[in-house]
């Protein structure tokens, strides 16, 4: 690895009679307090010996870098993440997965259905959910609260070289003398051989950028909560595709669930302001009978849709991460999990140029970076986005087509390939996904 030497914010040397500041320098910046940023910090602490993380997150009392990203109200942050099998191997690798502090609870099945629910003679005659996967032996995926994965990844951060500047708000970037160097209203920061952007979908650093980005228009809201269920979930993720937007039910705990229910921004903004029971009703009455009656408990929040997509991820001395450079629909929930191999290969393009005795920023690693992520990046934003627009916004019979593309798969080899994808590590591969820390 190259070392570094990490001079302090302000040196002040006598150059005929003048003060000098010199400006200090750390080999990688990451930018963004989030799950994605902390968890980037921690994985690229195994490929570099000099890591910076900058977050705009306010002072605490508590010891800095376990107070680093406490949510505001955790109370009522429900919020929960699926991670694939891939992911969680990840997770183990770098010494976070049994460091939850509430256990994650596995996918051990996946139900898919096509448009309303069933009635009448169809009820009769149908099979509801047409789409399904079941292994019981090797979960899919897990589903992680939020705060509890925030908690383990800042306890891991406090073991690791990494250092942490706060409250520090970044809002845009230039090479100056072969580095990158942040622009920050309140904090004088150092320069970076390689910054990466971690600051979220609507990421300062790629709106002050000059690299292309597509963003969708906000048609749809993403409505999300904990529902409490009458019947087991059996530890079976479900998803629904209605005519306005898919509802999603992923199992959280003993008789609960995490809502994602996507809906037209205007419908969303009225059932967001509707009483619990109202919810209730709306909710069952979409979902359907296959879990009992359900219930919102705790807070409901949303989220307005927009898409994002990067052609190129990054510069030489600038790269993108997490939904800063690729935000996708939920429908398929696998936002996290692309993060998730944004650090695992970024840490391998590191690894090996610092082999090579080349430093973060070298354009080896942009390169490498961006092949690395292109495939599976481009699958998703492709797979996510058009089956909503098909399922959403088609007229009826091509969404009627689509419904019986899923009977097709569910009899079809093609239902095996989707399930290893599901897994992870198969269009991203990295020693992280593998279980292995950066060689």
């Amino acid at each position: 690895m190259l070392w570094h030497n990490i001079l302090s914010q302000h040196i002040f040397n006598l150059v005929a009679g003048n003060q000098v500041t010199v400006q200090m320098e750390s080999e990688i910046g990451i930018v963004g307090g989030g799950l994605t940023g902390v968890m980037m910090a921690v994985a690229l602490s195994h490929s570099s010996d000099s890591v910076t993380l900058i977050t705009k997150a306010p002072l605490a009392k508590a010891p800095p870098t376990k107070a680093l990203l406490s949510p505001k109200n955790r109370q009522d942050d429900n919020r929960t993440t699926t991670i694939h099998a891939a992911g969680k191997a990840m997770l183990e690798a770098l010494g976070i997965w049994e460091n939850l502090p509430k256990p994650p609870v596995p996918i051990t099945r996946i139900m898919v259905a096509e448009g309303l629910i069933p009635a009448g003679l169809a009820e009769r005659r149908q099979q509801d959910f047409g789409l399904t996967w079941h292994d019981a032996e090797q979960p899919m995926a897990y589903v992680v609260d939020n705060a509890a994965l925030l908690d383990a990844l800042c306890d891991n951060l406090a073991t690791r070289s990494v250092r942490v500047i706060q409250p520090a708000t970044v809002t845009g970037v230039k090479t100056v003398a072969g580095k990158a160097r942040l622009a920050c209203a309140n904090r004088e920061l150092p320069d970076f051989d390689l910054v990466i952007a971690c600051d979220g979908a609507k990421s300062p650093l790629r709106d002050s950028s000059d690299l292309r980005h597509f963003t969708a228009s906000h048609r749809q809201t993403a409505i999300v909560g904990s529902l409490r269920l009458e019947r087991d979930h059996e530890n079976t993720a479900f998803q629904r595709f209605l005519p306005d937007g898919p509802i999603a039910l992923m199992p959280s705990g003993d008789r609960l669930a995490s809502l994602v229910w996507t809906m037209p921004k205007t419908a969303a903004d009225t059932i967001m302001a509707a009483s619990d029971e109202a919810f209730n009703q709306a909710c069952n009455a979409a979902f359907g009978t296959q879990l009992g009656a359900m219930e919102i408990i705790g807070a409901r929040l949303a989220w307005p849709l927009q898409p994002t997509w990067m052609p190129r991820l990054g510069t030489d001395h600038l790269l993108f991460a997490g939904d800063a450079g690729h935000h996708l629909h939920p429908l398929a929930g696998q936002g996290y999990n692309l993060a998730l191999a944004d650090a695992a290969i970024l840490a391998d393009c590191i690894s090996r140029a610092h082999r090579r005795g080349l430093a973060a920023g070298h354009p080896s690693v942009r390169q490498d970076y961006q092949r690395g992520r292109q495939v599976e990046i481009a699958a998703m934003t492709a797979v996510t986005s058009g089956l909503n627009m098909i399922m959403s916004y088609a007229p009826n019979p091509v969404a009627k087509i689509a419904g019986m593309g899923m009977s097709l798969i569910n009899a079809s080899p093609a239902k095996n390939l989707f399930r290893s994808i599901a897994r992870g590590n198969v269009l991203a591969r990295a020693s992280l996904l593998s279980g292995r820390l950066p060689d």
